[in-house]
């Protein structure tokens, strides 16, 4: 069985899951070297006394649709307390639903898993690779000479592309819908092609992907954009 509730001690451990199911216990120790604590999602009293201040990571699993609303007051709860986290959502039930509350509470990376095991092993291990938790470069927006650096080099940013960027590092969660983003760089805008305004963020994301060799802004589908967190600092 899986532990239920959670100590505050020293040690620890550097990740947190919230599980229903065993199996992916399982795909996760085979994914993390570093020590995880495994916690019963069912327990929401105990899951919500934890100390989740230097938590590194949290996984979260979804198995149905009554699991969600639990796990997203999960989610807001433990940003209360931490802000850094990389906070990755598992979904493993095959009903369909939104995501963007998921995000706009803090989520880093909400996955629909399949049910291939090999297929899901792909899945998470990619989504990892991705986290900021397992690749933490840091970079520098310098606003007035349009610069994103890194401690080895730096590009060039239009003034939209710092805007953009910039107003992604304020927004709440780093999550900010289109319209935001539109409005942002033109407040007086009443009409605006969404189409140029994806381009202009595909354009951006290619340049930093070259450079870097990260992805530094997501889409939320039917949404807008996030910011890959803690990667470019205030």
């Amino acid at each position: 069985m899986l532990a239920a509730g959670c100590t505050t001690d020293i040690q620890a451990p550097k990740a947190l899951n919230f599980f229903y199911s065993e199996a992916l216990v399982e795909d996760i120790e085979q994914l993390v070297t570093a020590e995880v604590r495994h916690l019963d999602a069912c327990d929401s009293l105990a899951n919500m006394a934890c100390d989740f201040s230097r938590t590194e990571a949290v996984f979260i699993e979804v198995n149905a649709p009554e699991a969600i609303n639990d796990g997203l007051e999960l989610l807001k709860h433990i940003r209360l307390f931490n802000q850094a986290a990389c906070i990755f959502i598992l979904v493993t039930h095959n009903k369909s639903f939104n995501s963007i509350n998921y995000y706009l509470a803090g989520a880093d990376h909400f996955i629909k898993l399949p049910t291939d095991p090999l297929e899901k092993q792909a899945v998470l291990l990619r989504t990892f690779e991705e986290s900021h938790w397992a690749t933490n470069t840091r970079l520098t927006l310098d606003r007035t000479r349009l610069l994103l650096c890194s401690d080895r080099q730096k590009i060039e940013v239009s003034y939209t592309e710092m805007i953009i960027i910039d107003a992604l590092i304020q927004a709440p969660q780093h999550v900010l819908s289109q319209d935001s983003i539109a409005k942002t760089l033109d407040p007086n805008i009443v009409f605006y092609d969404p189409r140029a305004l994806e381009k202009t963020i595909s354009r951006l994301r290619t340049k930093i992907k070259k450079a870097y060799n990260l992805e530094l802004i997501f889409s939320v589908r039917a949404f807008g954009y996030r910011l890959r967190r803690g990667t470019v600092l205030k």
